[in-house]
């Protein structure tokens, strides 16, 4: 799906433990006022893989953008590591699809909405659950 300009990068970190990934919400219960509310929305909705299947270190980039009704319009990994099997990154998209689907369609409020309909957003996954902290 093609896309135009970005909009603005919200992370979603996929930092959290699998145990703190079973306490989050599946999907946002009320409207969404804004931007940041929408990247907590999704960070709601994403659900680490379990370390024992996780790449450390492993990016991803996806460009998205939504209907006014916060239905998505258009998604696309525009960036993945390059140095990961093609098992690896079928896992990492597989947990990305999931993730939209489990928050599709966004309840977002009508001023949101109108505001971002057709505007894609960019976020930025990076996990680093398996690296050293210094």
């Amino acid at each position: 799906m093609r896309l135009g300009l970005c909009l603005g990068a919200i992370m979603l970190a996929a930092t959290a433990l699998p145990s703190m990934a079973a306490e989050r919400p599946a999907a946002p219960k009320g409207a969404l006022n804004t931007l940041a509310d929408v990247r907590n929305a999704l960070r709601s909705c994403w659900r680490p893989l379990p370390v024992s299947e996780a790449r450390s270190g492993m990016r991803l980039t996806l460009r998205v953008s939504f209907k006014k009704n916060g239905e998505i319009f258009g998604a696309r990994i525009t960036y993945q590591t390059a140095e990961v099997s093609d098992e690896e990154r079928a896992l990492y998209h597989g947990a990305l699809l999931a993730a939209l689907a489990r928050c599709s369609p966004l309840p977002l409020s009508e001023s949101l909405g109108q505001a971002i309909a057709g505007r894609p957003m960019t976020f930025h996954i990076h996990d680093t659950r398996q690296q050293r902290k210094a």
